[in-house]
């Protein structure tokens, strides 16, 4: 790779603290500090790579051992030195990048109904994480198959705070970036053990981003190399794995046709606590991905679906406090798919609510857990139950 000789002006105004923060933040750890520079080293495929860092911009020489040192970046990460020097500069934004990996093309290249499955798949990527982020600001577990309507704020975060950037050079590469610097800041609260304080929601949702991804690479990584066990997938959905997650990664790679590699730059102005390096995702990992999506689905069933239709029969005894009723309707996110009787346990307030509904001719739409005993579908852990008129 050519590499285009970086300003000096640029260089020099870059201080050993910031570029401190991305060699961090790329995984690279000090190994020996010397009089006039620091050396900085990181573990590759093939050895132990270490660069030299000067402490003072006021050296003559900072402008050129800057230099060499990025031009050895370039080499690590196989792009070109403007793309991080660039990276360095997004003091508060963290970029995530996607680098589709097809054969037979010229760099910067890729077929497009790849290339736009791709985008649509990174938007579902941040759908889930967005989902994640704010289930846990509200101190819920997110789900391992996630519900198929999110909260309006979901949607309303992505609208407004995740960008798409121009792609790059190096085979396919994607950005998406989350500003962190917004008018009005954006807090998660402490919980209980007085975590997340501090920590604006966009870095919570570029986290649950990444994790995302790297906790399905993990357990997609342990199936490859344990014939085919998919019990990592389980361990890991109870720290925030979804099979949303796995099925959009697959799906990101056109289901194995394209690899593909993740990774993150984060904002200088938040550094990340532990190194986060470059997830590929080979054929290989994609094959267990798509498996793992639906042992996750069969072994956690269909949670947080919305089911929308009319009562058939209502029965409690006594005749006062909970109840249950049969609905006649189907998931409000298949509004095409058959009908089914499903039987719903109802609080006292709720099953007055419904029996009113009832009588009146009015659709009930009941959120919860879809699972299946026998012949019987059951709505169980119903989180709302919401009446709405008939319309014309």
């Amino acid at each position: 790779m050519t590499q285009k000789q970086l300003p000096e002006q640029t260089l020099r105004s870059l201080s050993p603290e910031l570029l401190r923060r991305y060699l961090d933040a790329q995984g690279w750890y000090l190994a020996e500090e010397q009089q006039r520079a620091e050396v900085w080293a990181t573990q590759l495929a093939d050895g132990l790579m270490d660069v030299l860092l000067p402490k003072d911009p006021r050296l003559t020489d900072y402008v050129r051992q800057l230099r060499y040192l990025f031009d050895n970046l370039a080499i690590v990460e196989d792009r070109e030195s403007s793309a991080i020097l660039r990276d360095i500069r997004l003091v508060q934004t963290d970029v995530h990048y996607v680098r589709l990996l097809p054969e037979g093309l010229a760099p910067g290249t890729v077929w497009l109904s790849e290339g736009s499955r791709a985008v649509a798949s990174l938007r579902d990527l941040f759908v889930s994480a967005t989902y994640r982020a704010t289930t846990w600001l509200e101190n819920h577990q997110p789900r391992p198959v996630e519900p198929g309507r999110k909260p309006n704020q979901v949607y309303e975060f992505l609208s407004r705070r995740v960008l798409l950037g121009l792609a790059q050079p190096g085979s396919y590469i994607l950005t998406a970036e989350i500003p962190l610097n917004v008018g009005v800041p954006e807090q998660l609260p402490l919980d209980a053990q007085g975590r997340y304080g501090g920590i604006p929601l966009a870095r919570r949702v570029s986290t649950a981003f990444y994790d995302g991804a790297a906790a399905a690479h993990s357990a997609a990584e342990h199936a490859a190399l344990n014939a085919g066990d998919l019990s990592s997938f389980a361990e890991h959905a109870e720290h925030g794995l979804s099979a949303n997650v796995c099925e959009a990664l697959a799906e990101l790679s056109s289901h194995g046709k394209v690899p593909f590699e993740l990774r993150a730059a984060w904002a200088n102005n938040l550094p990340v606590d532990r190194p986060l390096g470059i997830l590929q995702f080979p054929p290989g990992l994609i094959e267990q991905l798509q498996l793992g999506a639906e042992y996750l689905r069969d072994r956690f069933g269909r949670q947080g679906v919305s089911v929308r239709g009319f009562v058939t029969k209502m029965e409690r005894v006594p005749t006062t406090g909970p109840g249950s009723v049969i609905l006649l309707g189907r998931p409000e996110d298949e509004p095409a798919s058959r009908a089914m009787r499903v039987h719903v346990e109802l609080t006292a307030p709720d099953y007055e609510r419904v029996g009113r509904a009832h009588l009146e001719g009015q659709e009930v739409l009941v959120q919860g857990d879809l699972e299946r005993a026998g012949n019987r579908w059951h709505l169980v852990r119903v989180q709302s139950c919401t009446v709405e008129e008939i319309t014309d």
